[in-house]
């Protein structure tokens, strides 16, 4: 998602790049001066785009603009960026990264830690390897890109609203997330245990490491509540049986995450996208109006396809792939 920031001296590209649960915010800014930078979580401040790039492998100067499309306005802003950086190698750019992340720590300890941002928190959607830093290095050109073009009015900036770029969380992924927080409770909790009853000398027994309310009990207590992981509320709900059509209406309920406190104009107004997906005019009064919407009678959520299946008939239209 590329759009303008509100003061208009920012252009973002984000991705929110999930895995397992962990979900990081990677961003590449560019402000209006042409200084590119990447924002991820636990990064250090103002860590610079190119700087960035030679660490994940790209090093030379001809490989970093082939990696950038031949556009007059994304090669000068790249080029501009080559001159500021302050790196010229792998090795100094993963040098410069562990200073900035671990200031004062020694030199291992700073290799060390540069490595593990690079890998678990940069894009780890893309892998949390060391062989998936080059694929996250030409994600970040992409996202760099976008961004120059947007900078430079070349292409418009993304709409938040447009409902292709708005992803339905259902029942399944609520409780898979759910579960793997219970679980990992669980397993901490018999290692707890195990460690414990090791350092009072007792007789490891699966029946008193295991205790057995403890997955159990946390997915109960969100069922009940409707309070579920990373301060959602409101998640499970008892099913409004009023009438066939009231219980209807309820299981096709989609619900926005943004605050009801707060106008949100735009969030709340009826776009074109909406067309055959939600209905326009279901929808509680008060101020959750238009935050709560409904599917329409006749559609259906896509849960995903494979790839292949894709390429093939993309093939088949005479695309290059």
């Amino acid at each position: 998602m590329c759009t303008r920031e509100k003061d208009n001296t920012l252009v973002t590209a984000k991705v929110f790049s999930t895995r397992f649960g962990f979900r990081a915010r990677s961003v590449v800014e560019r402000t209006t001066e042409g200084f590119m930078r990447v924002v991820f979580p636990a990064s250090p401040k103002d860590l610079p785009l190119i700087s960035t790039l030679r660490a994940l492998g790209i090093e030379k100067k001809e490989e970093i603009l082939s990696s950038f499309s031949q556009d007059r306005s994304v090669k000068n802003d790249v080029l501009l960026n080559l001159e500021l950086d302050q790196t010229n190698s792998k090795a100094s750019a993963m040098e410069f990264l562990g200073k900035k992340a671990a200031p004062g720590q020694a030199q291992d300890y700073r290799e060390k830690r540069a490595e593990i941002l690079l890998d678990t928190y940069l894009l780890p959607h893309i892998g949390t390897t060391a062989e998936d830093r080059l694929k996250k290095a030409h994600y970040l050109c992409k996202m760099a890109e976008h961004a120059i073009k947007v900078a430079h009015k070349d292409i418009p900036q993304d709409d938040k609203d447009h409902y292709a770029n708005k992803r339905i969380k259902l029942a399944g992924d609520l409780m898979e997330d759910l579960f793997r927080y219970a679980f990992q409770f669980l397993v901490k909790d018999v290692s707890y245990q195990a460690g414990r009853a090791d350092a009072r000398g007792r007789h490891l027994a699966v029946q008193t490491l295991v205790r057995p309310d403890a997955l159990s009990d946390r997915i109960r207590y969100s069922m009940a509540t409707g309070n579920w992981i990373a301060g959602q509320t409101g998640v499970s709900q008892l099913l409004d049986r009023t009438s066939f059509l009231s219980t209807t209406s309820h299981l096709r309920r989609i619900i926005s995450p943004l605050s009801r406190k707060h106008p949100h104009f735009k969030a709340r107004d009826l776009h074109g996208t909406h067309w055959g997906k939600l209905c326009p005019n279901e929808s509680p009064e008060g101020p959750s109006c238009a935050l709560v919407k409904n599917m329409s009678l006749l559609c259906e959520i896509s849960i995903g396809e494979d790839e292949k299946n894709i390429e093939e008939i993309i093939s088949k239209l005479g695309v290059k792939l």
